[in-house]
């Protein structure tokens, strides 16, 4: 991984992050709303669903992201699924035109599989409200899907942005440890890479086992991985264009950032034994 730093396009969107709703200019919602009717359409190839619940400081910025994507000669849909919020997430994307669907059940597996029942394209390109996603992602998830009937899953790794646009060594070398925790999983336990906000399968193996479970809470992204494993193999991508933007804000949970590093490290260590030993789903 050459740099962790994200591109010029990402960097663009996160001012809006810290701007109140009213001061988005209006030619730029127009602009964001016009780009996103290429997702209405019949008969897609690809199904993008992103999930929310109280995003609102978050969702403009991500659903830009998402008009910005480089479909190629693909019909891909976008699917957006509010999950019960009480804020102005659901107002944010009437007013950009998207197609909705109320889950109103709270849970990542319950929002995930609303727009999953929702979904026509035989890919599945999987999304969260707080990310941003730049233009390569969909073309980088899905190709492996395209070139190899043994893949199941792809799945990339989260990245950060600070508000600032400063870096630190801390934050590069945080980064660069996680990368080499994933590399480390993918070769015996794939599934623990697949998170819910980077994650590409097959709607048609997905539906055959049930599809996301309820009431996990967190996980639902790794089971489903972990599930689709009879059917081939998740694949992990480490480039650049894979890579998605967040924040640190479910990160830095336990003090500084460097505290925080230090836990993480600590526990991928105890936990490195399990790496190496091939967990299989039951027939």
């Amino acid at each position: 991984m050459n740099s962790y730093i994200p591109i010029a396009s990402i960097q663009a969107l996160v001012p809006l992050l810290k701007k109140d709703l009213e001061k988005i200019d209006a030619a730029l919602w127009i602009e964001v709303r016009n780009k996103l009717k290429r997702f209405k359409v019949e008969d897609p190839d690809f199904s993008i669903i992103m999930i929310a619940r109280n995003e609102q400081r978050y969702l403009f910025a991500s659903l830009a992201s998402i008009a910005n994507l480089d479909l190629g000669d693909r019909k891909v849909e976008l699917i957006f699924v509010n999950n019960g919020s009480t804020d102005r997430t659901r107002e944010i994307a009437e007013r950009l035109d998207v197609t909705i669907v109320d889950e109103p059940t709270p849970g990542w597996g319950e929002a995930r599989e609303a727009g999953l029942l929702k979904a026509k394209g035989s890919i599945i390109l999987s999304a969260d409200s707080d990310n941003l996603y730049p233009p390569t992602w969909l073309k980088t998830l899905s190709k492996p899907l395209l070139e190899k009937a043994d893949i199941q899953v792809t799945c990339g790794q989260y990245c950060f942005y600070t508000y600032d646009n400063k870096y630190p060594t801390s934050i590069i070398l945080y980064q660069r440890i996680r990368f080499v925790n994933s590399w480390l999983r993918s070769f015996k336990k794939p599934h623990l890479n697949a998170m819910g906000g980077n994650m590409a399968f097959r709607r048609k193996e997905a539906m055959s086992i049930g599809g996301f479970r309820h009431g996990i809470g967190r996980g639902e992204d790794g089971d489903l991985a972990f599930r689709l494993s009879r059917f081939g193999k998740t694949i992990f991508l480490g480039q650049k264009e894979a890579l998605t933007y967040s924040s640190l804000r479910n990160v830095v949970t336990e003090g500084t950032l460097v505290q925080t590093f230090l836990n993480k490290i600590w526990m991928h260590f105890k936990r490195f034994p399990e790496y190496l030993v091939p967990h299989k789903p039951k027939e």
